[in-house]
């Protein structure tokens, strides 16, 4: 998962507090006064764990940072939190009993694709918004889009697509895929292969390892004997540390010209990983030193709040709220239905630059970039050496959508 990936990681909860004596579905157009509860559900165990504590991290940011400004348009928002072990089934039993029992009408801080895919179906009945800021498989925005679901994150296509413009300038002719066995891994590895096509590279071979997977030993074998002398890996967290780590062991970087990590390698595993990344690529979906006013406040007083600079979980999970903030703030109301259609084709400034939530499939239209791990002083650090405009890297609306 850059500047980290995710995986596939996901989403956002808020809420207007309901009118008295009502209930989860009747929550009033809400006053200036009202109290906007914000549910989050990230997984707190697992392989996923870090990056669950991170977007909590994130919002927690956001919605202090509101408050101590005095809420949006005078309203506060409260930040509800649960956790979940990152299965569908935890997750929606969290998602229903923070709506019905807490009151919170918007979900946020689901991480997989596979829990945000299950949550989008509940979202209607909920009388809910969610807004995900880490699963990224296309068909959250295609087959699985609803009317009240919104991706704040890059899909797989946009970052892919990204990455692409770049490939045909990275070493490596013969390509192997390593990936992590659900939905982000295989989409991502369809769209790779697709971009490794189109810029007159091959790929080789193609192997999938289940999420918590610990010993790696019998995919790099394959790999070592396949031909392939570039690499495009999509192994998250902790699965992404044992693959490198292992990786290393049997010698298996340097026989290749290119590591192409998909979400693999951020900023909380650089001290785990070492040097031993240093000239890797990744995808970065968050660029820490982008020059705008917004980001230079967020970076600057989010590393005085934690002590470290905020990596892509942390700032995407900001960009949700942000996003969030803001249809409320064009609703004039914490109503989820209001806030749903004020959304619709919002374009806002953010951490991200000038952002655009599009109508056709709620997905927002944002930069990606591509990273290589240098050294910085005794740390690392991302190089950003190329950048993507959300206009040329988010494909036209799925027809499979139907908001």
């Amino acid at each position: 998962m850059r500047n980290k990936v995710v995986p596939a990681f996901a989403t956002l909860l808020l809420a207007g507090t309901l009118a008295a004596c009502g209930t989860p579905a009747s929550s009033s157009s809400g006053s200036a006064a009202e109290t906007v509860k914000v549910a989050i559900i990230p997984p707190s165990s697992g392989a996923l764990a870090q990056f669950g504590s991170d977007a909590a991290k994130g919002w927690q940011y956001a919605v202090d940072e509101v408050n101590a400004k005095g809420g949006i348009d005078g309203r506060k928002v409260e930040l509800i939190k649960k956790d979940t072990d990152a299965t569908s089934a935890t997750t929606l039993r969290a998602a229903r009993e923070v709506v019905t029992q807490d009151g919170a009408a918007f979900i946020g801080g689901v991480m997989t694709s596979t829990e945000n895919g299950a949550l989008n179906q509940q979202l209607a009945g909920l009388n809910a918004l969610s807004f995900n800021s880490l699963g990224k498989d296309d068909g959250l925005t295609g087959k699985d889009c609803t009317a009240n679901a919104f991706r704040t994150v890059q899909t797989n296509s946009m970052d892919v697509n990204a990455l692409a413009a770049s490939l045909k300038t990275l070493p490596g002719q013969k390509w192997a895929i390593q990936a992590v066995d659900y939905s982000t891994g295989h989409s991502a590895a369809e769209v790779f292969k697709q971009a490794a096509e189109a810029a007159g590279k091959q790929v080789v071979l193609e192997q999938y390892a289940p999420l918590n997977t610990t010993e790696f030993g019998s995919y790099i074998s394959k790999l070592n004997s396949s031909d392939a002398d570039a690499l495009f890996a999509v192994e998250y967290g902790a699965d992404g540390v044992a693959f490198v780590n292992q990786a290393a062991q049997f010698n298996l970087p340097a026989k290749l010209k290119s590591v192409l990590g998909f979400n693999m390698v951020s900023e909380p595993l650089f001290p785990a990983l070492g040097e031993k990344i240093v000239g890797f690529y990744n995808n970065v979906g968050y660029d820490v030193a982008a020059n705008n006013a917004l980001n230079t406040a967020f970076v600057q007083g989010f590393s005085q709040k934690y002590g470290s600079k905020p990596y892509y979980v942390e700032a995407d999970a900001y960009l949700a709220a942000e996003t969030l903030f803001a249809g409320i703030h064009k609703a004039g109301s914490a109503d989820p239905a209001k806030v749903r259609d004020a959304l619709n084709n919002l374009s806002f400034d953010s951490i991200a630059g000038q952002v655009t939530m599009r109508a056709g499939d709620h997905q927002l239209v944002r930069p990606s970039y591509l990273g290589q791990v240098v050294k910085d002083g005794s740390g690392l650090a991302f190089k950003i050496i190329a950048s993507a405009n959300g206009a040329q890297t988010t494909p036209q609306a799925d027809p499979a959508c139907k908001l």
